[in-house]
């Protein structure tokens, strides 16, 4: 527990320690001036279009989680749960697997041992939703034809995630206890418990196994990821960039594959990242590539707020015991 607790510590020192080092560079490089006058000709009307396609893709998120969870736990307290942990993650330190497994355990009969298996497969389907992405980007960017980009997304969807699955269904037992020892510090984690969860597990990674549990898993994440690009690109569109639609395409699904709103970051994190990806391309000056990471983390920011304080006053959960139950 004590050991836990240092770590606990140890990473919160160094994500401030982080985001101290970006708003230092930031400070150094960034004209304030002419940052301000950016959003001054910020178009209002598109980036509202962007920021309903951000809300019809994260209600999907909650969809496609229920989908893995074979539609136990009802819509509202799921979406609730899962706009709490984004929240959470945007303004603290708390990896969001843990926050999201405690907060679903808190407003519903799944347990976080039922429901952590199912977080592992999502988030492969979030690594081959990124992989869809940049190979978007690569064949946009380098001007490839489009059916080799075909090509190369449907290997990766027909080869890749069946041949997932398959493995991960049969090393289940062994893999997820690993990956709640090293990524979730959840408390009372006993063998019996995962054990007894390892049964249920295996009967939903038998429906997900079946050719329409896949179709219909993918197609929720292509969806999901198809309304985040829009996302992305309305943001483009709303700081009056002069690129035209092929390299506007192009930048949002390579900043679709660094950080989807479904993985959110910390405030300077979030805006380092992206800063440094965009400025290489020669596209941007490092005013208009902050103004435009500003303002996607500004919208998430906002959004997952509202949404997680509203999750907070639905389900009764309390901050501090998600903290407590997170960092023991």
């Amino acid at each position: 527990m004590i050991v836990q607790k240092k770590a606990s510590a140890k990473w919160i020192w160094v994500t401030i320690a982080i985001i101290a080092v970006v708003f230092i560079i930031f400070a150094l490089v960034v004209d304030i001036d002419a940052l301000l006058e950016i959003f001054q000709h910020l178009h209002l009307g598109l980036f509202s279009i962007g920021v309903v396609f951000l809300l019809m893709g994260i209600v999907l998120i909650t969809i496609r989680w229920r989908f893995l969870l074979r539609n136990e736990p009802g819509f509202a307290p799921t979406f609730h749960a899962n706009s709490v942990s984004y929240m959470l993650k945007l303004l603290l330190p708390i990896p969001q697997a843990v926050t999201r497994l405690v907060t679903l355990s808190l407003v519903s009969s799944i347990s976080m041992y039922q429901s952590a298996p199912l977080m592992v497969i999502e988030r492969f389907l979030e690594t081959i939703m990124r992989l869809v992405a940049l190979t978007l980007a690569v064949v946009l960017i380098f001007e490839i034809p489009l059916w080799i980009a075909g090509l190369v997304i449907a290997a990766i969807l027909l080869l890749g995630i069946p041949a997932f699955v398959t493995w991960f269904s049969r090393n289940a037992s062994t893999v997820v206890p690993r990956l709640l020892s090293r990524s979730a510090r959840i408390p009372d984690l006993s063998k019996e418990k995962l054990q007894e969860a390892m049964v249920d597990f295996q009967n939903n990674i038998s429906s997900m196994r079946a050719a329409r549990g896949i179709t219909v898993a993918v197609g929720y994440s292509l969806a999901m990821w198809g309304l985040f690009l829009l996302f992305f690109i309305f943001g483009f569109q709303a700081l009056g960039s002069d690129l035209n639609i092929r390299q506007i395409v192009a930048m949002s699904a390579t900043v679709l594959a660094i950080l989807p709103p479904s993985t959110p970051a910390m405030i300077g994190v979030y805006q380092g990242i992206i800063v440094a990806f965009l400025l290489p391309f020669g596209f941007f000056d490092v005013n208009t590539a902050t103004a435009y990471a500003l303002l996607m983390f500004g919208a998430q920011l906002v959004v997952w707020s509202i949404l997680g304080i509203w999750g907070l006053r639905r389900t009764d959960i309390k901050i501090s015991k998600l903290s407590q139950v997170s960092f023991d």
